[in-house]
């Protein structure tokens, strides 16, 4: 097995000040952020839930598609107004600890597929995505089909929790959020493995070239 990232959690004070206090003043109703320790808690309670799952979760997802991740350290940045991004690595502290463990592997997964030792880092996959998945999706269902399929893979073939996995298309379904639904709907049409199959075939086919 390829050397795992340290994934470090940090309260992110200098992207709260410099960002969250400006969205905190367009939508927090006039009431201040919380105190610095409120953060650091937070903070110190997603390293918590996080660290018993870390080894496992990074191995499945790393095995599933056969690459390994080019940094050997990520950050994960937590502050308040965010939901959750890949690039940089940042976490709103909307979440609860134990729910933050999948928002973080959702992202990791984002960040494997894009950023590994077999690909260029510049390598604009969208259109090798689309021969895979077609050309019928929108941008934000075509780049989570490779996600949720991986995820599927970590929540049932590593965790062995099918309960995570049904909170996740649930959370999406709760809010609306139809472009993540469509490429859950996709993965449970097509199947993960099958998914997986072509994605690490793409990537060995691709890593060649470069």
């Amino acid at each position: 097995m390829n050397q795992l990232p340290e994934i470090r959690i940090k309260n992110a004070w200098l992207l709260r000040e410099n960002t969250s206090v400006h969205l905190n003043e367009l939508w927090g109703d006039g009431k201040p952020l919380r105190s610095e320790r409120y953060y650091e808690k937070i903070a110190e309670q997603y390293e918590k839930a996080w660290k018993p799952y870390e080894n496992k979760i990074l191995k499945a997802m790393s095995r599933e598609l056969d690459l390994e991740f080019r940094q050997n350290i990520i950050d994960v940045y937590i502050a308040p107004w965010f939901f959750a991004f890949s690039d940089p690595m940042i976490i709103g502290v909307i979440y609860e600890p134990d729910e933050f463990i999948d928002i973080l592997t959702h992202e990791l997964i984002h960040r494997l597929l894009t950023d590994n030792r077999t690909l260029p880092y510049d390598l604009f996959l969208i259109p090798h995505w689309e021969n895979l998945f077609g050309k019928n999706h929108s941008f934000n269902t075509l780049v989570h089909i490779p996600v949720h399929a991986v995820h599927k893979a970590v929540y049932l073939d590593a965790l062995k929790d099918a309960k995570r996995l049904e909170r996740d298309i649930k959370r999406h379904q709760k809010y609306g959020n139809k472009d993540y639904t469509a490429a859950w709907d996709y993965v449970e049409s097509r199947g993960y493995e099958d998914i997986i199959a072509c994605l690490k075939r793409q990537c060995q086919v691709l890593g060649k070239k470069k």
